[in-house]
């Protein structure tokens, strides 16, 4: 019999004693066996082990039903001893391997294998299970060489090629795991784990129409895995079907109502297509089922801010901090909340604590930056805008506003160049050519200044500050 775990890797092949070494009452245990009724076939073994622990098929079968019963541990003394009265057995050995390997001692179950290769060779299975020994052991390499071993002598066995492409993908070799999980579909047509890996596989290759494909014709037959239904929906975005991805979440939700993770990526699909009332109850629905799930909190205080309900973001946010203290989306976001009604100090201890935890957080830089600006503060804000540019030179906003900052503290040159810089990023840019020719008019360049503001104008005819320039200098 073969155990594997979803989505992953197949262990251990258990071989039953052969039908000639059934005497007496064994034989009426394994008549037993053969009709589904495990339970009472151990009870009867038990009997006659305890009554003659040298009865090499009663330790044989019992060890082996045991296995059956996934009871490794009780197996262990049993095969023991049946490895004792047939120390030459292959069969037995390898029982014996999968007993130690059930009850996680790898040492014992590789050397027992070992054990079966050196009596037989030719015994594909031996080195299928090793493989599966230093795949617990993450020695996969080692895995790989057993695996391949296995497929010359057996090149059929959709299994080994299962845990083949398994241990390559665990070395990160994924288009030879791939390779390996095809096959083994092609082996095994109707093996629906094999299947499935053969999809994710797929999937992490990035080849994710072929993904979807396979994994639409599996979803019926496995309406619960949620992880698979995530997967599908991600597969969908990837190819810009953001509408389809949000079909394949609600009819995953129908299935599975109670699951977090699809209600919240269903929220964060709503998010993205800006339908913030269908995010809202997305993100509420996981909150009902997990009250203290700072990310939904999170992400239910944003979706309240896009609906301009301030005071219930403020609130949802402040809650989200409270279970997650390190939920830096929620101080990102209550950060702009704060700054929106002049609460600078403490919009400017929460981008702080957000940007130590990621500093990579731009849009938080570039947000802290302007309240320093508004609190002309202009040393700091000009450091922040700084940082932002040297992480991304693409800033249009960053060197925007860090010419407003050179030009408030009269280093027009400077400014010009700031300006410049954002005007190429941007050539639309109405503000970043208005602010411009503000400099140049300082600098008693008049042309250049009603040519950047008539510049404006044309980009945005209804751009006030740029009409009162241009008025004010042609009058």
């Amino acid at each position: 019999m073969r155990i594997w775990t979803a989505i992953a890797l197949a262990l251990g092949l258990l071989i039953a004693p052969l039908a000639q070494e059934n005497p007496g009452s064994v034989k009426q245990a394994v008549d037993l066996y053969k009709q589904g009724k495990v339970t009472e076939a151990i009870d009867i073994l038990e009997t006659i082990y305890k009554n003659d622990q040298d009865n090499k098929s009663a330790a044989n079968w019992l060890g082996f039903l045991y296995l059956q019963a996934g009871r490794a541990k009780d197996a262990v003394p049993v095969l023991e001893q049946a490895a004792k009265l047939s120390p030459d057995n292959a069969e037995t050995l390898n029982n014996l391997g999968n007993a130690y390997l059930h009850s996680n001692d790898m040492n014992r179950a590789e050397a027992a294998y070992r054990r079966v290769i050196a009596i037989k060779p030719g015994f594909a299975d031996a080195y299928y299970n090793l493989g599966n020994v230093y795949m617990k052991q993450k020695r996969y390499d080692q895995a790989i060489s057993q695996y391949r071993k296995s497929i010359q002598l057996r090149p059929s066995d959709a299994y080994t090629r299962n845990n083949l492409g398994y241990a390559y993908q665990q070395k990160g070799a994924m288009r030879q795991a791939v390779e390996q999980y095809k096959e083994a579909v092609r082996l095994a047509p109707t093996n629906d784990t094999f299947r499935l890996n053969y999809a994710l596989g797929l999937i992490q290759l990035r080849e994710y129409k072929e993904g979807a494909q396979l994994l639409e014709k599996l979803m019926p037959k496995m309406p619960n895995d949620v992880n698979a239904w995530l997967k599908l929906a991600e597969c969908y975005v990837n190819l810009k079907n953001r509408g389809k991805a949000i079909s394949v979440l609600q009819t995953a939700i129908d299935k599975n109502s109670d699951a977090t993770d699809l209600h919240y990526n269903l929220g964060v699909l709503q998010v993205a297509q800006g339908n913030w009332g269908a995010a809202s109850t997305a993100f509420e629905r996981v909150i009902s089922l997990k009250p203290n799930d700072a990310g939904a909190l999170a992400q239910l205080g944003y979706v309240q801010m896009k609906q301009n309900k301030f005071d219930e973001a403020k609130a949802t946010l402040e809650m989200s901090l409270q279970h997650d203290p390190k939920q830096t989306s929620a101080k990102v976001n209550l950060a702009a909340l704060y700054s929106q009604t002049d609460q600078w100090e403490d919009a400017i201890n929460l981008y702080r604590q957000a940007l130590a935890e990621n500093p990579k957080l731009n849009e938080a830089r570039l947000a802290l930056a302007d309240i320093y600006y508004r609190k002309r503060d202009f040393k700091a804000a000009e450091r922040e805008y700084r940082a932002v540019i040297a992480r991304n030179p693409q800033s249009e906003a960053a060197w925007n506003n860090l010419g407003l900052v050179l030009e408030r503290t009269d280093r027009l040159d400077e400014a010009i160049k700031a300006f410049q810089r954002a005007i190429a990023i941007n050539p639309r840019s109405a503000s970043a050519h208005n602010n411009l020719g503000v400099v140049y008019e300082r600098k008693n360049q008049l042309d250049q200044a009603k040519t950047m503001y008539r510049l404006a104008l044309k980009l945005d005819p209804g751009f006030q500050d740029a009409k009162t320039n241009l008025a004010r200098l042609e009058k």
